[in-house]
């Protein structure tokens, strides 16, 4: 939200934004079909997609699919206000309601022996109150949502009614102010932008959208949406082109219009059913695209699409704090960031199958491995490799271990870790495909890297004679370069 107001001012206009936006998540959480089938993270993709998954592999034979993504243009821009006033006013207004909002931290100790400190916010009403804060953190224990931590309350607000929150949401969305050109402009058309309210608000209106124009679209299949952009995936022929066609003809009363160089389906189209109008047609089998995901129309396994790597500099998205203690910073960062990728969505083996997993987890450690240099770019002068090896070659090392306890842990109740290398997927295996990741990266800049390489290759030698050659053909096909195009045009 735009504003000119500034001091007390503002902060007490934030603090009503973040009410709101409790609130919300509340009402969502207790009437979950509000939101449709949004998706609000890789999380939500992944439970969906898993049970999915394993629903249509139970029939005998597989249906064929036919998958459709559609792409808004500009919906933040285009929602009508006055829909989205309706849409949170059927949420809000009946019946009038006093919520509780309790703000809380949360201190953890993390396996690595951080404290972290989490700052959170619980909403209740009057009729599931838990007035204690003893009772309140047993309710936390029960929901499963706290673990070996303490909990130290920090406010709370009892009177917070419905009507009140409802006539600060008119306020946000009415008096926007937007800056263009030194000029000041009241917005009259879309969702203010810049707020954490902005994608909830966009989820709520096209939940609303979905539930009342595709209702029965879900019948055999998944209709999945994150934020504006749409995945349907049915086995039923007459369900995908329908769905197609409505959207493509715009759906003007929620601001909809179809972005058609984004949309993309994977049967034949007439060119008389759209009006028109030409979409993207992908062959029946193949990998298709929706959010940074490549989905196997086929077999339903998931890849991670890198396409979207191609042209940028790895060293200007990552950035760390390089001065005092600039190897631990390095260090925390690629961790970080490491545990991001490792979704169970690419390595659930319920899901994929052990070459898909094989080759998710070698692009995990090439990008990580770029990643690793664009980091060594920026450390101290007096901080090169060559001055303290076995620290890099330690990253390195520990990089293949946390990948395969994140890959243990997404598997539990697998013979992934069995001991020995017969195993469904051998320590070893996933030592060999970081070496490798590792290995073609660095070898490209020889000046650097030079007191590392001949440490790495000698490691990657013991480890071939550990594997058995059919797991090793597995991890060759993996690593094989064809697979990893994206990552030859990266600027780092």
């Amino acid at each position: 939200m735009t504003s000119h107001v500034a001091g007390p001012q503002a902060q007490q206009v934030k603090a009503q934004v973040r009410t709101l936006f409790s609130v919300l998540n509340y009402e969502r959480g207790r009437r979950p079909g509000l939101l449709g089938a949004s998706m609000l993270g890789i999380d939500d993709i992944y439970r969906a997609w898993r049970a999915f998954v394993l629903r249509l592999r139970a029939q005998d034979p597989t249906p064929r699919l036919y998958f459709v993504k559609v792409d808004v243009t500009g919906a933040y821009d285009t929602i009508p206000q006055d829909r989205l006033v309706e849409v949170i006013a059927s949420i809000m207004q009946p019946p009038e309601n006093t919520y509780c909002v309790r703000r809380y931290a949360v201190v953890q100790r993390t396996a690595h022996g951080h404290v972290r400190k989490l700052f959170r916010r619980h909403v209740s009403t009057l009729t599931d109150l838990q007035p204690y804060m003893q009772q309140f953190v047993e309710h936390l224990q029960e929901t499963g949502s706290l673990r070996d931590a303490v909990v130290i309350e920090q406010s709370s607000s009892l009177n917070e009614t419905s009507r009140s929150l409802f006539n600060f949401f008119l306020h946000f969305v009415h008096d926007n102010i937007i800056r263009i050109g030194g000029r000041s402009y009241v917005q009259c058309q879309g969702i203010p932008q810049g707020s954490v309210l902005s994608t909830l608000l966009c989820s709520l209106c096209y939940g609303d959208m979905e539930n009342k124009l595709f209702s029965g679209i879900q019948q055999d299949g998944l209709l999945l949406r994150l934020v504006d952009d749409f995945l349907l995936v049915t086995p039923h022929l007459t369900h995908a082109k329908a769905f197609l066609r409505t959207l493509v003809r715009g759906v003007p009363e929620y601001g909809c219009v179809v972005n058609l160089r984004k949309t993309v389906v994977n049967f034949p189209v007439e060119d008389d059913a759209l009006g028109g109008a030409a979409v993207l047609q992908l062959p029946t089998h193949c990998l298709f695209p929706w959010c940074g995901l490549l989905l196997d129309t086929h077999t339903l396994e998931v890849l991670c699409d890198y396409s979207s790597y191609a042209r940028t500099s790895i060293r200007a998205s990552l950035t760390f704090s390089c001065g005092f203690r600039a190897g631990r910073n390095m260090r925390r960062k690629l961790f970080g960031v490491l545990r991001l990728k490792c979704h169970g969505l690419f390595l659930d083996l319920q899901v994929n199958s052990l070459q898909t997993v094989f080759i998710n987890v070698y692009k995990v450690f090439l990008l990580q491995a770029y990643r690793f240099h664009a980091c060594v770019l920026q450390l101290p002068f007096n901080q090169q490799v060559w001055k303290n090896p076995s620290f890099f070659l330690r990253i390195i090392s520990d990089t293949a271990s946390r990948c395969f306890s994140i890959l243990k842990a997404k598997n539990a109740g697998t013979s992934v870790g069995a001991k020995g290398t017969s195993g469904l997927v051998p320590r070893e295996a996933v030592c060999w495909l970081c070496h490798r990741a590792f290995l073609l990266k660095l070898t490209h800049h020889l000046v650097t890297y030079k007191c590392l390489l001949g440490t790495l290759r000698t490691a990657q030698m013991r480890l071939c004679r550990k594997l058995p050659e059919a797991t090793k053909a597995m991890l060759e096909a993996a690593a094989d370069p064809a697979l990893t195009t994206d990552f030859k045009t990266l600027l780092d």
